[in-house]
């Protein structure tokens, strides 16, 4: 591995970053505080500073991973605040994270700790902020066309299963696709959203 030189104070991130690509490479049970310190030409004692232990080193790296993603929506967000399509490219950019980083997929979500309310009730709880993105977009959207509640409730599920069944099916290495999937997952996800369109007027 290259070198990795670090400035001071910037200890903590490097130690971060290394221990994810530990994890991506071997797993997650062969990751250990010495062997990022020694990927990081540093003492076996240093990362004690930042860490006390592994599962606190890993809470950490989880913690980034998460930050990241939540700055990738929110970016999206920012940029499409006022677009009819906001709902769209927040779907985009969801499933694009996770196709690009295939690992952060199983490593986010197969953790015990991490929490998944799709109820509005949890609303502004930042139980999840990159799901909380998602349903303030959602909520402010379907407030505008009038729909009750619990409409908004059963449409924001729905949003959430395409996203994310779309993103599991995307970071599978076992399926195989006719073309680059990248450039379709946005007319995926319109066509799957005139499917129900058509099914809501026809149910027949």
């Amino acid at each position: 591995m290259e070198n990795k030189p670090y400035h001071h104070g910037d200890l903590r991130r490097l130690l971060i970053e290394t221990g994810l690509e530990i994890i991506s490479k071997e797993g997650e049970e062969k990751l250990s505080l010495r062997k990022a310190a020694a990927q990081c030409h540093v003492s076996n004692a240093a990362p004690y500073a930042h860490f006390g232990n592994k599962d606190e080193f890993i809470g950490a790296i989880q913690q980034h991973v998460m930050e990241r993603f939540k700055q990738t929506l929110e970016e999206t967000a920012r940029q499409y605040q006022n677009s009819p399509e906001l709902l769209l490219k927040l779907g985009y950019a969801y499933v694009l994270f996770f196709y690009q980083h295939p690992f952060y997929y199983d490593f986010l979500f197969s953790r015990k700790n991490i929490k998944i309310s799709l109820s509005l009730e949890t609303m502004n709880k930042n139980e999840n902020p990159p799901l909380e993105i998602l349903k303030k977009a959602a909520v402010q959207t379907f407030k505008k066309t009038g729909m009750s509640d619990e409409s908004i409730q059963d449409t924001l599920i729905a949003m959430w299963a395409l996203v994310h069944g779309l993103s599991a099916m995307m970071t599978m290495p076992n399926v195989e696709f006719d073309y680059d999937l990248e450039s379709k997952i946005e007319a995926i996800m319109k066509a799957i959203a005139l499917s129900s369109a058509v099914l809501k007027k026809d149910p027949s």
